[in-house]
Parts: C-alpha cells; structure tokens; sequence
C-alpha cells in the first residue's frame, strides 16, 4: 500500500469525527424548540442550555490533553464518543415532556465529550497527514463539521413533518456517533510516544503576555460567542416553524466560504482578508436588527456564514506563528477560549425576554463581531 492509499484509509474515521465534533452545535437552534415546551417562567433558565455545552471546554480542556498523553489519542476521542452518545439518550429516554433538568445533564454530557473530540480529533489528524499539508485537511475537516450542521434544519424539519416531534434526531445522532466510534476503534492509527506532561492553565495564560496571542485568544472568545448567538437568534428571527431552515443557509455559506477562504489564504494576507470578511459581517448583523422581510433574513444569515468562515483558523495561525516554540501551549488556550460560547444563550435570552425582540440580540453578535474587525486591523498594523 503506497502512501497516498494509506492516508485515505486512515482518514476516513478521522474526518467522521469532525463530523461528530459538530453535534454539540444543535444546542442552541434547538432550545428554541426545547422552550417551547415550558411556561414563560423557565425560558430565563431554558436559555442556559447552550452553556451546558460550552463551559466544559474552559473546565476540562487541559486536563484532557493532559490525561490524552497517557491514554492516546484514539482512546481519548472514543471516550469522547461514549460522553456524546449518553448525552444524546439521556433527555430521549426520559420521555417527551420530561423536566428540565434532563436536557441539561444530557446537554452537560453532550458538552463534556465534545469537548475529549475537540482535544483529541485535531492532533489525530496531524499523525497521519504531512506537516505542509495539515492546514488544507484542517480545511476539510471543517467541512465534514459543517455539513453536519448543514443536515441538522432538513433532519428536524422531515422529523416533525413525519413524527410531529423533533426529538428522534437525538437517538439518529447517538447511532451515527456508535458508528463513528465503531470504525475508529476497527482503525489502527500509528501515534506519537505517550507523555506524563502537557501544558497546564499556568502555562497556557501566560502567553497571554504576547500582545498577538492575546489578541488572538479574545478574537477565538468573540467567534465561537457570535457564532453560537447567531445559532440561537437565527431561529427566532422569523415566526414560523421552518425558521430552522436559516441554520442550514448559514452552514450551508459557511462550507462555500471555507472552500473560498483556502483558495484565497493561499494568496493573500490572511488578517486583510478577516478584516474584509469582519467588516461585511458587522453590516449584514447590524441590519438583522431592523430588517424583517424573511428572503432578507434567511440571506443575511447565509452571508454571515460565509464571513464567518475562516476566522477561527486565522486567529490560530496568527498565535502560532507569535510563539511557534510553544504550539501546544497556544493549542490549549484556543481550546479554553471556546467555552466563550457559554455565555451566548443567557445573555441573548436576557436581551430577548428584555424587549420581547429577538432581533435586538443581534446587537451582542455586532459586539462580538466589533471585536473581531479591530482585532484583525490591529494585527495588520503589528
């Protein structure tokens, strides 16, 4: 077996496994509907379920790599698997119009082995491509992520056309996931020696000194936070039950311009271009907070997605390049930064339950966004 086929056997598993990484996004477009089967009274809670998700990233990020040098990789992206499976049955089994409180240990769950995958999937990659070529299969991964975001509004959609009830998705992801785990651990993947050490919280804050990784680290915060506010206002932008839909422009414009975004990062400054992408994308959420004709919507929504495309691997590069003696280290802080995303839900749920106008939860995505287009001309100007 030549090189080439050797790396498309082994890459099969891998990718399915960004494939995987994307089910923790289905949170937050799905509390709308979770909310919708509870009084007015617990929506203020209802809007925590995102951050059930996200805040286990900034509580285990570290000591999983940390534990993922003893186990491996491999292991620790299986357990991950197990953690996303049981978050998935958890508020299945508990029935139709179970408390609250199911979906949020379901959701904990489903947040805890996301965050194992996200650790172990990357560097899983990179054990199996050449160093030259990680960032186009890094590319590629994205997009396994994103088109399963992309199923997620016609899944749900055809299920309550079909059931009435969206909530068969949960049980056909937890299989899709026993899958995935099924054909890594059928996969011998060839892996780096083990270590008893990694980078710790220490560590990893203290490149915080370097003024770029900082920027960079608030920029990955601001993107993760936006792009999960823009999945929890998206929904609620339009008042009808295929508002759903807007998800599947948004990923569907993402994948577009992830595929745009390598070809244009190969030939281009790549701060330059997040500031281009930042600029139209702070327009496009500034006018979701007046406009409400539904074609406009769904495109504003959809040309988000495609500025949002590439931010995430920009801000990592421009880190990694501050301090490439230390690439671990920055690794664990991107990682950290994702639990940003916990504080979508409660403060755009607030906003809402403020003015009783969704659109006006577009104004934190603005903020967000604000942050990103000063970051990336700051970083030019350095």
């Amino acid at each position: 077996m030549n090189r080439t086929e050797r790396e498309g056997k082994l890459l099969g598993p891998v990718l399915a496994g960004f494939f995987i990484m994307g089910f923790c996004d289905l949170v937050a477009p799905i509390t709308g509907r979770i909310g919708s089967e509870f009084p007015a009274e617990q929506q203020g809670v209802v809007s925590f379920l995102p951050t059930m998700v996200f805040l286990w990233f900034l509580v285990l990020s570290t000591p999983v790599a940390a534990l993922m040098n003893r186990w491996d990789r491999k292991r620790t992206a299986l357990a991950g698997y197990g953690f996303t499976i049981a978050g998935m049955l958890v508020p299945y089994a508990a029935g139709a119009g179970c408390p609250l409180v199911w979906y949020f240990v379901g959701f904990g769950l489903l947040g805890i082995g996301n965050t194992f995958v996200q650790v172990a999937v990357n560097p899983l990659l990179a054990t199996i491509v050449p160093g030259e070529r990680m960032t186009s299969y890094l590319t590629v991964g994205q997009i396994f992520r994103n088109t399963s975001l992309l199923l997620l509004a016609p899944l749900v959609t055809g299920l309550v056309a079909w059931t009435g009830s969206w909530r068969l998705l949960l049980p056909i992801y937890a299989g899709l996931t026993v899958l995935g785990g099924v054909w890594l651990q059928m996969t011998a993947i060839p892996e780096p020696p083990r270590r008893a050490h990694t980078a710790g919280f220490g560590e990893c804050f203290r490149l915080l000194k370097n003024s770029r990784v900082l920027i960079s680290a608030v920029g990955v915060a601001c993107f993760i936070a936006g792009d999960v506010g823009i999945g929890f206002l998206s929904v609620r932008l339009i008042d009808a039950p295929s508002s759903i839909l807007t998800t599947t422009g948004f990923y569907a414009c993402r994948i577009v311009g992830t595929l745009v975004g390598a070809w244009v990062l190969a030939r281009y400054s790549d701060v330059k271009y997040l500031a281009w992408n930042m600029a139209g994308a702070l327009l496009l959420a500034l006018t979701l907070v007046f406009v409400r004709n539904e074609a406009a919507i769904y495109t504003a929504v959809g040309l988000l997605g495609f500025g949002m495309a590439c931010v995430f691997a920009t801000f990592y590069a421009v880190a990694t390049k501050a301090v490439p003696e230390q690439a671990n280290e920055v690794a664990g802080l991107m990682i950290l930064a994702i639990s940003a995303g916990a504080v979508s839900g409660p403060v755009c749920g607030a906003v809402i339950r403020a003015t009783g106008n969704p659109h006006l939860g577009m104004l934190f995505v603005a903020v967000c966004l604000g942050y990103m287009l000063w970051a990336a001309l700051r970083l030019q100007r350095k």
